[in-house]
């Protein structure tokens, strides 16, 4: 449908006593990938030297895993100088329209095995003064990985054992559950080890460093009785309600272009490292499918992807049909907001209607999702706009966090989807 017509159905809208008509609207297929919050690769920062992170949005970047270490306070609190350190990481994410992935370890290199503090207590110290950080910053953390014990905090070669305790790893996972605020998703090492604590699968999921390497990703399908293949049905069926991801490894490149989608798939693939493993994601860009090379399919599917297909409208009333082309469902709630846009200023006009509302039955696979709507009354030359806002107070209004439908023009300043 034409600009014209909409000006037309908009016209009509708003003059008494005009004949109602219905109108329909196909959207294009689009392959174009876009950034969008809270999905897809993200780049690792060092809170002591994040960096510049001004371009990031430029190349699709939403996501920053922030790393903190802790190897000089292997025996004592954490000071200010440190908590600064990380408040000020923080606040340049911020200023640059992005969220974070959060690990904190008493050491990421090959040296640090079992180096992590014997003292449990010191470590729920050391997680609590971090919290208090994270907190201030709350809007802005997607999600915390639970570290702190072993080697980059990925809980094997630990002073508590390989893998940890019991007894460790519930120390560390109930520190981060019982101060952090309840929007902020945990995420630990292993799928075993939220079978094993009985976590919240609403709040709590898992990452995988070691993706895609067979059979068993390094072990991080080790439970007796659970093979690869009873694994990813359990993720596919239990955890829906989280963040999932994590990075590849050398032993990934053999891994085949089938079985990396079915497994992303099965997943619910939130979010991958864009930097690790190099090999293996050179070798997805040089493997060729239908719809493109393997690493351009991830890089679109990875977390959601809302397609636009078609909008019908009667007056002020209509139907906004969608369809989720990625690997899982949006995972938090959004202020979900129709409005007119006047034509030639470019800007929102009137009241818009808006509510709050969980897109997680938005899953993957689904053939329609189908959104009715109410707009206010409009004048000539307004055309329909959608914009799907972060739920924090903070980021409602900053277009940066908004999230893009695939073919439709979008306003990255105000977060609106011109459907016109």
């Amino acid at each position: 449908m034409t600009r014209r017509e909409w000006i037309a159905l908009a016209g009509l809208a708003t003059l008494p006593g005009c004949e109602k008509r219905s109108v329909v609207r196909e959207f294009p297929p689009s392959n174009e990938a876009h950034g969008n919050p809270e999905r897809g690769f993200y780049v690792q920062r060092a809170a002591e030297d994040p960096g510049d992170l001004t371009d990031l949005r430029a190349g699709g970047i939403t996501l920053v895993l922030l790393t903190l270490d802790l190897k000089l306070y292997r025996s004592r609190p954490l000071d200010d100088a440190k908590l600064s350190v990380l408040d000020e990481a923080l606040h340049l994410i911020r200023e640059a329209g992005l969220k974070v992935i959060f690990r904190a370890a008493y050491g990421f290199t090959d040296a640090d095995y079992r180096v992590d503090p014997a003292d449990l207590a010191l470590i729920s110290g050391h997680i609590a003064a971090i919290s208090k950080v994270l907190t201030a910053h709350a809007p802005w953390i997607f999600a915390v990985q639970a570290g702190m014990l072993g080697p980059w905090g990925e809980w094997h070669g630990s002073t508590h054992g390989d893998p940890p305790s019991l007894k460790a790893r519930l120390a560390v996972a109930n520190a981060w559950i019982n101060r952090l605020p309840a929007k902020i998703f945990l995420q630990v090492r292993r799928p075993m080890f939220l079978r094993d604590m009985s976590l919240d699968l609403k709040r709590c999921g898992s990452h995988n460093d070691a993706l895609l390497a067979n059979p068993d990703d390094m072990g991080t399908y080790a439970e007796p009785g659970w093979d690869r293949v009873r694994e990813l049905q359990w993720c596919f069926e239990s955890l829906k309600s989280v963040p999932f991801g994590g990075e590849t490894v050398p032993d990934s490149e053999t891994t085949q272009p089938p079985q990396v989608l079915d497994e992303l798939q099965s997943l619910h693939t939130t979010y991958l490292n864009s930097g690790y493993h190099g090999g293996t994601l050179a070798k997805w860009k040089q493997s060729e499918m239908t719809s493109g090379n393997l690493h351009d399919i991830v890089t679109r599917r990875l977390g959601y992807r809302l397609t636009a297909l078609r909008m019908e409208i009667d007056g002020n009333k209509g139907r906004l049909i969608l369809r989720n082309d990625g690997f899982a469902a949006p995972l938090n709630p959004r202020r979900v907001s129709f409005a007119w846009q006047d034509s030639n200023k470019r800007e929102i006009v009137g009241t818009p209607v808006s509510e709050t509302r969980s897109l997680l039955d938005w899953q993957p696979g689904l053939r329609e999702i189908v959104m009715p709507f109410e707009l206010s009354p409009a004048a000539t030359g307004h055309i329909p706009a959608v914009r799907f806002a972060d739920d924090s107070d903070a980021l409602a209004e900053d277009g940066r966090h908004a999230i893009r439908l695939a073919g439709l023009r979008f306003d990255e300043t105000s977060g609106w989807n011109l459907l016109g």
